[in-house]
């Protein structure tokens, strides 16, 4: 009696544990410039049960590249599942002694932005900004990362429609090839996209060129990445993968 009793207890504190673990999504990713590793980053996609897919990350540069440039960055998104419509999105930027934080609202048709920008890395504010925008079918950059992992498995072609930084942008995206890729985690099967993010954001991070990424068949998640920026090129992996590793292709292709 006294087992059992035991056992039950362990059920009921590992139960929520292990449920909670096949809810959520993590890949983390190492960004090399030639043979150094120069940033590292993460992000999280948790299914928390109700219509809502929730995404966050964060981006902060290491070794060689935080004595270059310091990057920090993190930020988050709640997007609707059934549709892929965002919902909220908030962004923290620390960039060089650029320092800034937004929050965009989607509602009722319209984008809700709120903008503060700090006198360097102060927390001093030299600027606070609120606008509306129409939203057009334009999403936020989680939700359009997201779009990208499920179109490219739909059609080798087409457009994504992202807003930021106070603009509208159409990003074309091309499928060139299927290959395998060799990483640490082992060997992939992916579709090779080229992207091309005519993006003019504010900040360091400002795209430049075309971006390709290898997209893993089974799990929809980026395994590598070629990313061109104003201040440089990277090349990123992936380095671990915790959760469900096939949350994120589950909720892709089964919307709600």
């Amino acid at each position: 009696m006294v087992r059992g009793l035991k056992k039950s207890l362990l059920l009921l504190i590992l139960l929520p544990l292990t449920s909670s673990f096949a809810n959520k999504l993590t890949a983390c990713y190492k960004a090399y410039f030639v043979f150094l590793p120069v940033a590292e980053t993460c992000i999280t996609y948790e299914d928390k049960g109700s219509k809502e897919l929730y995404v966050s990350s964060v981006v902060k540069t290491v070794n060689v590249g935080k004595l270059v440039k310091r990057v920090y960055n993190r930020g988050q998104a709640v997007i609707e599942k059934g549709t892929l419509q965002p919902i909220s999105f908030k962004y923290y930027q620390e960039e060089g002694e650029f320092k800034r934080y937004q929050e965009y609202t989607f509602k009722d048709g319209k984008i809700y932005v709120k903008e503060v920008k700090y006198k360097k890395l102060s927390d001093q504010i030299e600027k606070s900004e609120e606008k509306v925008y129409q939203e057009a079918g334009y999403v936020e950059p989680y939700t359009a990362s997201l779009l990208l992992y499920r179109d490219s498995a739909l059609k080798n072609y087409g457009n994504i429609l992202m807003f930021y930084d106070d603009k509208q942008y159409v990003l074309p995206y091309s499928v060139l090839k299927r290959e395998s890729i060799d990483t640490d985690l082992g060997t992939f099967n992916t579709r090779m996209i080229e992207v091309y993010p005519n993006i003019e954001t504010k900040g360091l991070l400002k795209p430049r060129g075309k971006w390709y990424l290898w997209v893993d068949e089974d799990s929809y998640l980026p395994v590598k990445m070629s990313l061109s920026f104003v201040i440089g090129s990277v090349n990123t992996v992936i380095t671990n993968i915790s959760g469900d590793r096939y949350l994120l292709r589950n909720i892709l292709k089964n919307p709600i």
